[in-house]
């Protein structure tokens, strides 16, 4: 296929301002119901499974806790491009400690590390690129090897490279200094929220409600959703090598929850919430010349037949 647009901003050019300029409205009573939506779902389904215990209920349950978490995660990181609220205080808040804070992780430190990812997009200035040089980011990889992959994030592991990646080492500009009070609030939340569970003897929803999931699901659902995102994409110019794949309603809730499948229209519009990626979605999908120079998976099946060789 002839790409006829070569360079994001040749795509640009060619949607109205208008719509464009209604797609950027933030709400920030959006962002917030967004948040409280997920939290509800976690809450409600730990105490329906301590209601009516079973082991098939929880497992499922694992899996969706595991994605409800990864929704958080992509709330945090609409947070980074001040998406939840344009109150840049509110926005930071929200994002910290009902988002990123939950999930081990600073959307401090993610914000410097995407932000880099967005202006250097599949370079070696990327961090997100530097992060994905090892031989477990090269593809079209062998079946056994990429489900030897998915079966170590099923253990736990995977954890420890979710916090290294969302740290943002990988940029090579030095960080500013972390204020002492960030630090302080950061950890009396963990202190808190431990205590109180504990002192109510209710340790164990922690485990199985929130570190088991998280650990599990959470992971290879990321892991799966970063591969579709930028890898095994060939033939286009670095800064269109990204990936909208689309999907129905199951998949959304268990796995590509906050219309982050919608990749493509993220990286031309970053400043688009997610609840209106698919207006723009469909608008890129009207104009032929568009639709024929942006990379669009069917599904997420297709996506790992890219990715998977023989």
């Amino acid at each position: 296929m002839i790409h006829t647009l070569k360079r994001p901003n040749e795509i640009r050019v060619l949607l109205p301002k208008d719509k464009l300029k209604s797609w950027h409205n933030v709400s920030t009573l959006r962002g917030i119901l967004s948040i409280v939506v997920e939290w509800a779902a976690i809450v409600g389904s730990a105490i329906l499974c301590e209601n009516f215990f079973s082991w098939p209920l929880y497992i499922v349950l694992v899996f969706f806790l595991g994605a409800r978490y990864l929704a958080l995660g992509l709330i945090m990181h609409e947070s980074v491009h001040n998406l939840i609220s344009r109150n840049t205080k509110l926005n930071d808040f929200l994002a910290e400690v009902f988002c990123a804070w939950p999930l081990f992780i600073s959307m401090r430190s993610y914000r410097i590390k995407h932000l880099a990812h967005h202006r250097h997009l599949n370079t070696d200035e990327d961090p997100d690129f530097v992060a994905k040089e090892d031989d477990n980011w090269k593809f079209p990889m062998s079946a056994k090897k990429f489900f030897k992959i998915i079966f170590i994030q099923f253990t736990g592991i995977g954890v420890f490279e979710t916090l290294k990646v969302m740290s943002g080492k990988q940029v090579k500009r030095k960080k500013e200094p972390t204020p002492v009070s960030y630090n302080v609030a950061r950890i009396s939340f963990y202190l808190i929220v431990f205590s109180i569970f504990i002192y109510f003897n209710h340790g164990m929803w922690l485990l199985l409600y929130w570190i088991i999931p998280f650990a599990t699901w959470t992971q290879v659902a990321n892991r799966l959703r970063r591969i579709a995102e930028h890898s095994s994409i060939e033939g286009y110019d670095h800064s269109m090598q990204t990936r909208t794949t689309t999907h129905n309603w199951f998949v959304r809730l268990f796995f590509s929850p906050k219309n982050i499948n919608l990749h493509n229209e993220h990286h031309l519009y970053p400043g688009v919430p997610c609840y209106n990626l698919p207006k723009l979605h469909k608008e890129l999908m009207n104009n032929e010349d568009i639709r024929n120079s942006l990379y669009v998976a069917k599904s997420y099946k297709d996506v790992y037949n890219d990715c998977i060789k023989n």
